[in-house]
């Protein structure tokens, strides 16, 4: 998250022109209340929800209400195949994204968590509403929010030993089975999970981001028959679930939740718990992004 003068210099956040960005996105937020949005171009809605603000630190973070409307499709129960209700064109299926922004005053970037729901997200939304204000602020200046590469992200957790792979929607063995062994293969289940045998590890995390691995060779193949390959990694008592794909060191920084400090019902995070674990993450990504500075929220 940057912001960018037309020269394509960057200015610090606490000082683009005349204006904070920090100031500008609380304004902006504080402005809408909590009453959905229209978003008429995209046949979009959202609300802003149980936002706080910390003017010291910087950050804010609170919950975004996001859906879309536009199309009459049919609500089905699945467990008796009936069309329990039909939603119409003006109905739009809201799903609740926490966001978290930390925003210095003297950098040129910050850093944003974005919750996606169901593989749903609100970057291009959230972005686009940030960088019409930023820009009718300041008169034209550009705001970037550019993803997190896992190389940046993560230099802490290369280190960590991995323990598993889960391969979800996974369809087919065949001839990929020996060398999915190769791996440490000791259990599988359907979500696939590849284990490691006890005591052992499945190489470390920094073995599925570099390119002629046989780590990287083989997340490579797996990704081609399943919707998805994660991989669960260790380091000091600690574990973190990244999704990875055929170019890891190229792919967007997306971590699973840990379901071991956050509780999930009905598909939900429990808030309160996931704040907490969320401040856990955004001062990893500080201490990555500005190292040897100290800060943290």
């Amino acid at each position: 998250m940057k912001g960018k003068q037309v020269k394509n210099s960057y200015s610090p956040l606490g000082g683009i022109g005349q204006f904070d960005m920090y100031k500008v996105f609380k304004d902006f937020i504080a402005s809408k209340g909590d009453k959905y949005q229209i978003v008429e171009d995209s046949k979009q809605i959202y609300a802003f929800s149980s936002f706080k603000f910390d003017d010291v630190k910087r950050e804010f973070r609170g919950i975004m209400k996001a859906g879309s409307y536009g199309s009459r499709t049919d609500i089905v129960n699945i467990e008796t195949g009936n069309v329990d209700f039909q939603r119409l064109e003006k109905n739009a299926e809201v799903l609740k994204h926490y966001v978290r922004f930390y925003i210095p005053e003297k950098l040129d970037e910050g850093v944003a968590l974005l919750h996606n729901q169901r593989n749903i997200g609100i970057k291009t939304l959230l972005h686009e509403l940030l960088r019409a204000e930023l820009s009718r602020v300041t008169g034209g200046r550009v705001l970037q929010m550019n993803p997190l590469s896992y190389e940046k992200a993560f230099e802490e957790w290369k280190k960590a030993t991995a323990k598993e792979i889960k391969l979800v929607r996974f369809s087919g063995m065949n001839a990929i089975e020996d060398q999915i062994k190769n791996l440490g293969h000791n259990e599988a289940e359907h979500t696939y999970i590849i284990k490691a045998p006890r005591r052992k590890n499945l190489g470390v995390f920094a073995d599925y981001l570099k390119a002629g691995t046989e780590q990287s060779a083989t997340i490579e193949m797996l990704t081609q028959l399943c919707t998805q390959v994660k991989t669960v990694v260790e380091m000091n008592g600690r574990k973190r679930t990244f999704r990875l794909g055929a170019n890891p060191s190229n792919q967007v920084c997306e971590i699973d939740v840990d379901e071991d400090k956050v509780t999930i019902t009905a598909g939900n995070p429990n808030m309160k718990e996931f704040d907490s674990w969320c401040k856990v993450l955004l001062n990893e990504f500080l201490s990555t992004i500005y190292p040897g500075m100290g800060i943290k929220v």
